[in-house]
């Protein structure tokens, strides 16, 4: 399986056989809120306090992990700002609705320890913490208000990166699969799987160009955009073959073919077409709640993520990383810091 990822990673690089790679050659964006709640919610660790810590300690082993699997010359963590839901929301009142009331429950083992109030305070606590401690590894975060963290992620992958620098995305998040390409590959770090062109082909039966059409259409459960009634995948292949194959296929084919089948044949037997022509505009709301090709960020914002692109990435610091983890009593959690240190940060690129 090492062999199959080696050699998805192999599919991205160019120039490889260079002394020096540079600092941008392949970079790794994360993305950091998706990455915190799940470890905050999965990871049952504890310090001498017996506070969890689980949010802090898991998310930087799982960056850690992820720099050894993927061999990146940059990292850059985007967490989510302040109301970033709220240029989608404006498109879509219920977009990400549910969230509100959604509580992230902590490993099962705490249930007698933390109730409802104290799991909000320790998740609050440890993202603090953990902002605090990624100053002092040779990080890029970035976070702006009223922008999400997959629309910087994929600004940066489509509209920074376009020498030929390569782009491998950490994520659960399913979106980010519509932006693999040549440069462009994800990483799940719950799978421990690198998708590239042909894993996406292998999973879906769709080439990533068609992607955001096949989840505009099928919806999304966890942001609230309501899909389209039996446009499943395999349904989907069926009555719209065109979507697997290599060519782009646009919502206008989709909606004309389902148009001219039910004309055709009046009621048809297959409410599939009915479904798809009364939902074309959910269908078009979809597509621009869920597309990255083009993020809606605005000028100002394009601006402050290039000027942070730009701007030197700091140096692994030791000594600080140590008095700050043995502040939050966290190094008990290292079975050989300084070993984790030097495999995971030692091979990123300053300049």
């Amino acid at each position: 399986m090492k062999e199959l990822y080696r050699n998805i990673l192999n599919d991205v690089i160019q120039n490889e056989t260079r002394q020096e790679r540079g600092r941008n050659d392949r970079v790794l964006l994360v993305d950091g809120m998706n990455t915190f709640i799940r470890s905050w919610t999965v990871t049952p660790t504890m310090n001498d306090n017996g506070d969890h810590v689980g949010g802090i300690t898991g998310t930087l082993k799982s960056i850690g992990y992820a720099i050894r699997e993927t061999n990146p010359t940059r990292l850059v963590v985007v967490f989510d700002g302040k109301n970033g839901s709220k240029r989608r929301k404006k498109k879509f009142g219920d977009y990400k609705s549910s969230r509100k009331n959604t509580r992230f429950r902590v490993n099962r083992q705490y249930d007698d320890l933390m109730n409802e109030e104290e799991e909000k305070e320790s998740m609050r606590r440890q993202l603090v913490a953990l902002v605090d401690i990624m100053d002092y590894l040779p990080i890029t975060t970035m976070v702006y208000d009223g922008i999400e963290a997959d629309d910087v992620i994929a600004y940066i992958s489509r509209q920074i990166l376009t020498n030929g620098e390569q782009s491998v995305i950490m994520s659960t998040d399913k979106d980010f699969l519509q932006l693999v390409n040549d440069t462009t590959i994800v990483y799940s770090p719950t799978k421990k799987k690198l998708y590239n062109t042909k894993e996406i082909y292998n999973e879906f039966g769709i080439y990533p160009k068609n992607l955001l059409l096949y989840r505009a259409l099928e919806g999304d459960k966890s942001d609230d955009i309501p899909g389209i009634n039996g446009v499943g995948i395999k349904t989907l292949l069926k009555r719209w073959p065109e979507m697997g194959g290599e060519e782009k296929v646009t919502s206008e084919q989709i909606i004309e073919r389902a148009s001219t089948t039910l004309n055709k044949k009046g009621k048809h037997k297959y409410s599939v077409y009915k479904n798809v022509d009364e939902s074309q505009e959910q269908l078009k709301m979809n597509l621009e709640l869920m597309q990255l090709e083009d993020p809606d960020i605005g000028t100002d914002n394009r601006l402050k993520i290039m000027d942070r692109f730009d701007e030197p990435v700091s140096q692994l610091n030791r000594f600080n990383f140590m008095k700050i983890c043995l502040h939050y009593k966290l190094l008990q959690n290292w079975s050989n810091v300084d070993d984790w240190l030097r495999t995971s940060f030692g091979g990123l690129k300053h300049e």
